[in-house]
């Protein structure tokens, strides 16, 4: 939110630099992200009065100005179709720089001398409007500075208002938390109202359908406004939190809404049908045209507002186009409301429509503060658009505000705060942040939040109140008391740690994405309403949009997602893996089961050209290194890699099982080409491990220990043989390790073969095997009858035969 620093100090004193507001602010949770200086370079811009304006004999939409700059008479060439006699305008002369850049210079225009510049608002910074010169006072005296005049010079503070603090979304909550932390007072309005009949409840009346979506409806009647534009104040002060100027009745409707906290809606009142305001909810179907112009189609989660016969607002979020402010309006109806945050929420991330309005009305407003912002505005659109305001206001308050009550130990406030603060203190920060506080005995205090603080539900939200005011710098550093414990680190506190730090040791990025997905994320995996075994799902009950209406069963979505945007802005050789937690649903359970869940994804080049290597692609076998690294980093034995039934968005020829002693643990392989396409990938070449890591907990080793190396030489063996193609390496290597026995030390392929002397329908393995005791120096003689049983075992069991050299 933007805030000027004026408007601030129309509340409450302020004396500090903006600098200083600003850490202030920010070390007492409303963040200040930045502080903008506004009109501080005007102090060469001087006043100038028009003594005659006459036309340019070469151009007709410019004319020839002679001004009064306090120092002499100068003609000045304009082309503001308000350059009249006698105004009173800015004047930049010769040698002026304007905020834009600009050195001002004497100069002939269309032949005609030009001596300065009489400048509009968005030449000088101060808006964008440049209808034509910035009208001053009458009687401004020419030649002074302008500064002087009206005040320009501002600070603007950008605050990052936290959600559940919507009392801050206004001036005066913000100038409420710097009166309580600099101890002023904070300043209150002035509100008079003059009214006349007739009473409003002669002119309008209004029913409340849905008194759950609309807790309070406020209306007030003005009659003969003059629509012009707003006073330049105003629209300086909007302009620099962020709106527009309008006209004098739209502008006082956001003036308020910035400075009360409090949205209000002008309707013409002359369109509304039948004179009626009715509050009901939409009619599924029903279809209804904004301010901006866009036509929406509505549901029941939305609440409109209704004249006799049709709608003329969508409540808390925007109006419409046959009810709104134009240039023949005279009579006004002002709508000053409290709708459901919930509704509001709903409706407006429903339609994708975000406003001001439904920015506060979605984080709550103060119910009790609607008649006296309504009042404002009826006072300021009588002061600047000299209308009538009616009699009374309309105020249907179908359900009244419940004060909360909230009783404060005081020493539990200090043992949570680690201070030793009095009663008197602590009722003295609270009541600064106008607080009713009443004293039940030495300990005690019971204390009623405003309306306007609807964040404040329990004891411990008053005990952050205190630590504000005290000053979270003041908390004294304490240390808890940490005891050695017996019991041992739980496994899955590492596993959910030690592959973090693997992956990343492998050149390996670390995404976060959503856990909640869209259902048709899913569908794409498979090309089918069981999207691939993945369904059902977890449904939200409240989901911010329909693209996050499910919770995860799988975290490939989100990988495949990454993947796509990183392609899309040209990174194509990617590794990122996600680590994160699944909600599998339970037959017959409200709650899903929560897993844990690891997955990579690799594309691109393994490598790329270098003097010494042509570039390379990633392929099967780089992501199932990578894999086996992990595993062997996590101590997790017995890995094998297996044929079987995979997820639909595997290629079935370039993938397997990962089974750990007999049990599923993942899944590894290439993502099939038809998947990609409907992720809109751009890429044929992307390969994707899942890794469930509860279920390797049970084949964990547990912390790694060292090992002493043998002291006794090596016996190396080459085991070659032919086998059918249908034979699995990892078979054979299992045969092997099995029949070596205590002395066979390791055992590692390093040569498949094809073609050639050997059939179409089989391979050749090499394995070259490593024996050695730990105890004396093997005897070759011993090795040879070792390793004869193993290759007869081997060539038994697979059906192969040893190749010929």
């Amino acid at each position: 939110m933007r805030v000027s620093l004026n408007w601030l100090k129309d509340f409450v004193e302020i004396e500090m630099p903006p600098a200083e507001l600003a850490h202030l602010l920010t070390m007492n949770c409303l963040e200040v992200e930045a502080v903008e200086p506004h009109g501080q370079e005007l102090g060469d811009i001087i006043t100038g009065r028009i003594l005659s304006v006459g036309p340019h004999p070469d151009a007709d939409r410019l004319s020839v100005c002679l001004v009064d700059t306090g120092r002499g008479e100068v003609p000045v060439v304009c082309g503001a179709p308000n350059a009249k006699t006698g105004v009173v305008a800015p004047i930049a002369m010769p040698g002026t720089k304007l905020p834009g850049g600009m050195i001002v210079k004497e100069t002939r225009i269309r032949g005609q001398r030009s001596v300065g510049m009489l400048l509009a608002e968005d030449e000088m910074g101060l808006t964008d409007d440049h209808t034509g010169i910035l009208e001053l006072p009458e009687g401004t005296p020419p030649g002074i500075p302008v500064d002087s005049v009206i005040p320009l010079t501002d600070w603007v503070l950008e605050v990052g208002i936290t959600p559940n603090r919507p009392d801050c979304t206004s001036i005066i909550g913000i100038a409420r938390e710097i009166a309580a932390l600099t101890g002023q007072n904070l300043k209150h309005q002035d509100i008079r109202i003059e009214a006349s009949d007739p009473p409003i409840q002669d002119l309008v009346s209004v029913s409340v359908e849905d008194p759950e979506g609309c807790p309070r409806y406020s209306a007030g009647m003005i009659q003969d406004v003059d629509l012009a534009p707003s006073p330049f104040w105003m629209r300086y002060r909007l302009y620099l939190c962020g709106m527009r100027g309008i006209n004098n009745v739209v502008d006082i409707t956001n003036y308020v809404l910035l400075e009360l906290g409090q949205p209000l809606h002008a309707f013409d009142y002359d369109r509304l049908e039948e004179n009626r305001i009715i509050v009901r909810r939409a009619r599924e179907g029903e279809r209804f045209t904004t301010l901006d112009g866009k036509s929406h189609v509505l549901s029941e989660d939305h609440l409109m507002i209704c004249d006799g016969k049709r709608p003329i607002a969508l409540a808390g979020i925007m109006g419409g186009l046959n009810s709104e402010i134009f240039a023949g309006s005279r009579n006004v109806l002002i709508e000053s409301a409290c709708f459901d945050p919930i509704t509001i929420r709903r409706g407006s991330k429903k339609l994708n429509l975000s406003t001001e309005a439904s920015y506060r009305f979605e984080r709550g407003v103060d119910p009790e503060n609607t008649v006296s912002a309504l009042n404002r505005a009826l006072a300021l659109m009588a002061e600047f658009g000299g209308g009538r305001i009616a009699k009374g206001v309309i105020d249907i308050y179908s359900r009244p505000y419940k004060q909360r009550t909230i009783d404060l130990r005081i020493d539990r406030t200090n043992r949570f705060l680690g201070m030793e603060l009095n009663r008197d203190k602590v009722a003295a920060d609270l009541e600064a942040l106008q607080l009713s506080v009443e004293t039940l005995d030495d300990n005690t205090l019971r204390v009623r939040p405003p309306a306007f603080r609807m964040d404040l539900e329990r004891e411990v939200d008053l005990m952050e109140e205190v630590a504000r005011l005290e000053g979270y710098d003041r908390i004294p550093v304490t240390y808890p008391s940490i005891r050695p414990h017996a019991q041992a680190e739980k496994p899955l506190l590492f596993i959910n740690e030690r592959p973090r730090e693997l992956m990343a040791g492998m050149g390996f990025s670390e995404i976060l994405t959503y856990s909640f997905i869209s259902p048709e994320a899913l569908d794409l995996l498979a090309d089918g309403d069981t999207g691939g075994g993945l369904k059902p799902c977890v449904r939200i009950l409240n989901p911010l949009t329909s693209d996050q209406s499910v919770m995860r069963t799988s975290l490939v979505p989100g990988l495949l997602g990454a993947v796509k945007s990183n392609i899309a802005h040209g990174e194509e050789t990617l590794r990122l893996f996600e680590l994160g937690n699944l909600f599998l649903p339970l037959e017959g359970e409200e709650l899903p089961r929560e897993t844990s869940c690891l997955a990579a994804v690799m594309t691109g080049e393994a490598c790329g050209k270098t003097w010494y290597g042509e570039k390379r692609e990633v392929d099967f076998f780089d992501i199932k290194g990578i894999l086996e690294s992990l595993l062997k980093g996590l101590r997790v034995t017995g890995v094998r890699f297996l044929r079987g039934q995979i997820p639909a968005y595997f290629d079935r020829e370039i993938s397997a099982l990962v089974d750990v002693s007999g049990t599923t643990a993942g899944y590894i392989g290439k993502i099939t080409h038809e998947v990609l396409e409907r992720y809109d990938i751009k890429t044929d070449n992307a390969y994707l491990f899942e890794l469930h890591l509860e279920v390797l907990l049970s084949w964990m080793k547990g912390w790694a220990s060292f090992k002493p190396y043998s002291r006794f030489p090596a016996v190396y063996r080459d085991l070659s043989i032919v086998v059918g193609k249908e034979v699995e390496s990892a078979s054979v290597h299992d045969i092997i390790l099995r029949e070596g026995g205590e002395l066979l030390e390791s055992v590692e392929l390093y040569d498949v073969f094809e073609g050639g002397k050997i059939g179409s329908q089989e391979k050749a393995l090499t394995f070259r095997l490593r024996y050695r005791s730990r105890i004396e120096t093997l005897d070759g003689r011993e090795v040879n009858r070792l390793h004869e049983r193993v290759m007869k075992t081997v060539l038994e069991k697979t059906g192969g035969r040893l190749r010929e050299a």
